[in-house]
């Protein structure tokens, strides 16, 4: 974080994904620093359009819950959020001239976007000569801070747990903004008609957004003794995590004293570490060797991916739940990713563009991380020959088949032997026969992924 003792007359505060006033970093350091506060959003078209090929409408309506409920706390402190559509280095100058700003704040992202918008921005107020107040907020430690002795990134999460996990998480910063400034603009849009132009309402979304259901979340989750056990509900506060409905910090120190739930915060902060330095990985392994792989090309294979119709139970069943509610269990993201690429031996890039169009939590870095380790060529990836079999997967985590017919209602009927042996007894009048033989296609893509690898 820049800090200066200098003070301010009015500043901008630009929310990105931090939909919150409570414990929000650079929203109470830039309010300790200036008279007023203008808080504002920007839909930008890069995102907001289908120009974005990532685009998930399940996301978009998640963040607008959002918008709504961070508005109200904002009116509730007598200020008025303002929102505008257009590029943001145009909008933040326009608001720069007409309204008097002389410092310009907000919490940094890492993502290639965020980095080349943000290095625009200060370009931008520079030629002004306004100052920006930047913070850190986003993950547990700021990325590229918890490195090896040589001062690179970790690339195997257990070195840089260990690590990571011996350096002290900030507690939540109580302090209550309440500077903010109640102005207009003749620009800005309003929020009702951003809900109604860009958003088609999912009713089943798994998750609503809003600082009031994530505080919610957090006071009643209990996260499960088994988080592989398809049958339990896990914590489902990736989407408040991901838009900052709820401050890391504050699930943190909530789950302070679970291992296994505060584990996998930190390999959210790996793979933001993982994206800042590699690049490369939003469309390439971080593994080159895995780029020689000639994934194959099958409409009817992906389409029936996509649309849980492959004919195995466990992978359509997470797939229909994605389609459904924008949301998918952790280890149903692990099977239907492993069906994808190491069974049908499509391109995981595709596959991770469509987790991205539906997901509600969707997260660059996490998303990428999660598909590359599957794949093989990640960061601390599962060895290539290590194949989520759908069948015994099916078995060990969804035994009485509960979370299969829930999805797959078709299946209530038959009996869980049989659905987890759907391969030897299939009835395509109540349920599609498997769209490959596992084992032969196995065989296939072992000797393939040796070929590439091994030589």
């Amino acid at each position: 974080m820049k800090t200066k003792t200098k003070t301010y007359n009015r500043g901008l505060f630009i929310f990105r994904r931090d939909f919150r006033i409570n414990d929000n970093t650079g929203l109470i350091h830039l309010s300790k620093h200036c008279k007023t506060i203008l808080p504002i959003f920007i839909f930008t078209p890069e995102q907001i359009t289908n120009k974005n090929k990532y685009r998930s409408n399940n996301a978009v309506q998640f963040m607008i819950e959002s918008l709504f409920d961070l508005r109200d706390s904002i009116a509730k402190k007598g200020g008025t959020l303002l929102f505008f559509y257009g590029v943001n280095e145009n909008v933040i100058e326009k608001c720069i001239k007409d309204m008097d700003i002389d410092v310009v704040g907000y919490n940094l992202d890492y993502t290639p976007y965020a980095i080349q918008r943000d290095t625009e921005i200060v370009k931008m107020c520079s030629k002004h000569g306004v100052d920006v107040e930047t913070a850190f907020d986003y993950y547990l430690h700021e990325p590229n801070t918890i490195t090896n002795n040589g001062g690179e990134t970790y690339k195997k999460f257990t070195p840089y747990y260990d690590k990571a996990s011996q350096t002290k998480v900030e507690l939540p910063n109580n302090a209550l903004v309440t500077n903010f400034d109640s102005l207009t603009h003749p620009h800005h849009v309003s929020l009702e008609q951003m809900w109604t132009k860009y958003v088609d309402e999912n009713k089943l979304l798994a998750v609503h957004g809003g600082r009031k259901e994530a505080v919610k979340k957090l006071k009643s989750v209990v996260y499960p003794n088994d988080r592989n056990d398809l049958t339990t509900q896990t914590s489902m506060l990736s989407a408040y995590i991901k838009f900052g409905c709820v401050s890391i910090r504050e699930v943190y120190h909530k789950f302070i004293k679970n291992k296994p739930f505060t584990r996998q915060l930190y390999w959210r902060d790996f793979y933001a570490n993982i994206l800042l330095a590699n690049s490369k990985v939003l469309g390439k392994s971080l593994n080159s060797n895995y780029d020689k792989i000639k994934w194959k090309t099958n409409k009817k294979w992906f389409d029936a991916w996509c649309n849980g119709t492959t004919g195995f139970p466990i992978v359509d069943a997470g797939m229909r739940q994605l389609n459904t509610t924008g949301y998918m269990h952790n280890r149903a993201r692990l099977i239907t990713m492993c069906f994808y690429i190491k069974t049908l031996l499509l391109d995981w890039r595709e596959a991770e563009q469509y987790f991205a169009s539906k997901l509600v939590d969707y997260d660059p870095a996490n998303n990428n991380g999660n598909i590359q380790w599957v794949m093989g060529g990640g960061a601390d990836s599962q060895p290539y020959y290590r194949i989520f079999n759908p069948w015994l997967q099916s078995k060990e985590h969804d035994p009485d088949c509960i979370y299969i017919k829930t999805w797959i209602p078709e299946l209530k009927d038959i009996e869980p032997k049989h659905i987890h042996t759907w391969n030897t007894n299939y009835n395509v009048d109540v349920y599609p026969k498997p769209i490959c033989d596992y084992t032969e296609q196995t065989k296939k893509v072992l000797e393939l992924y040796k070929n590439y690898l091994e030589k």
